[in-house]
C-alpha cells in the first residue's frame, strides 16, 4: 500500500462551528472529519506505544486491549461507511470517490486483529516490530478518507439530496454504529481522541451517558492512560508518563 504519508498520521481538516445548527449537507464532511481524526489519533498513539512496550511490562496487556478495540472501531468505521453510501437516495455518491473501495485495508484490519489476538492469549510472543508492520496500512487508509472528505461537496449534495433526509441517514448510520460497536470502548474513545480545540461542540453526549460516563470507563480501566486526552478533564496526555 504506497502513500506519501507517514507516521504520525495527519488528521482531517474540519471546523469548530456547531455542526447542529448547519445544514447537514455542509456539515457531513465535516462530521465524518471528526469522528476519523479520533480514529487517526488512536493509530498514531498506538504505532508511538509500540516500541515503548516490552514483554512482561504491567501496560501491555491494556495496551493489547486498547489496539484490539481500535481495530474493531476501524473495522466498524469502514463497514458502516460503505453502508451509509448505499443508500438510494446517495446512489450517485456510491460510484464516487467519496464512497472508495476499502477491501484492501479492511483485510488489513482484520490480519493485525488476528495477531493481536494470539498476542493477548500468550503475551509472550508480543513483537513491536510486527504491531508497527500490521499498521502500515494507517498511511493508504488517511490517503483515502482524505480523497473521500474533499469529494463530499455541499454541491454534490445539495444536487441529490434534501438536508432533512440526509439528517435522517446520518441518524441511522449513528445508530448502527452504536448497535455494532462496544459502547463501553466507543464512547470514552470518542472522548479521549478528540482535540477539543478543533471543537468544543462535538460530540455531543447524552445526557444518561454523561451519568455513566465513570462506569463505562472501568470496563476497558488500562486503555485510557494510551488516549492523547484525558477523557475527565481533557488535558493531553504524554506516553513516556506510563514508562517513566
Amino acid at each position: 500500500m504506497s502513500s506519501a504519508l507517514t507516521y504520525p498520521l495527519p488528521v482531517l481538516p474540519s471546523i469548530p462551528d456547531n455542526l447542529e445548527n448547519l445544514d447537514s449537507r455542509y456539515a457531513l464532511p465535516h462530521l465524518m472529519a471528526l469522528m476519523k481524526n479520533t480514529l487517526i489519533r488512536g493509530l498514531n498513539r498506538a504505532y508511538a506505544c509500540a516500541p515503548l512496550v516490552i514483554v512482561g511490562h504491567p501496560a501491555l496487556p491494556p495496551f493489547l486491549d486498547y489496539v484490539r478495540s481500535l481495530l474493531a472501531q476501524l473495522n466498524v468505521h469502514l463497514e458502516e461507511d460503505a453502508t451509509f453510501f448505499s443508500a438510494s437516495a446517495l446512489v450517485e455518491v456510491a460510484a464516487t470517490k467519496a464512497n472508495p473501495d476499502t477491501k484492501t485495508i479492511k483485510e488489513s484490519i482484520i490480519s493485525l486483529t488476528n495477531l493481536v489476538s494470539t498476542w493477548i492469549m500468550d503475551e509472550s510472543d508480543f513483537s513491536s516490530s510486527a504491531l508497527r508492520e500490521g499498521l502500515s496500512f494507517g498511511p493508504a487508509l488517511v490517503a483515502v478518507m482524505q480523497v473521500q472528505i474533499r469529494a463530499l461537496t455541499p454541491a454534490l449534495l445539495n444536487s441529490i439530496i434534501s438536508h432533512l433526509d440526509l439528517l435522517e441517514l446520518i441518524a441511522a448510520s449513528v445508530s448502527r454504529i452504536s448497535e455494532r460497536s462496544d459502547m463501553t470502548f466507543l464512547l470514552p474513545f470518542v472522548v479521549s481522541h478528540h482535540d477539543r480545540t478543533t471543537s468544543v461542540h462535538w460530540p455531543r453526549i447524552p445526557e444518561d451517558c454523561i451519568e455513566m460516563f465513570p462506569a463505562l470507563i472501568l470496563n476497558h480501566p488500562g486503555c485510557w492512560q494510551f488516549a492523547p486526552y484525558n477523557p475527565f478533564n481533557h488535558e493531553a496526555q504524554s506516553l513516556m508518563a506510563i514508562f517513566a
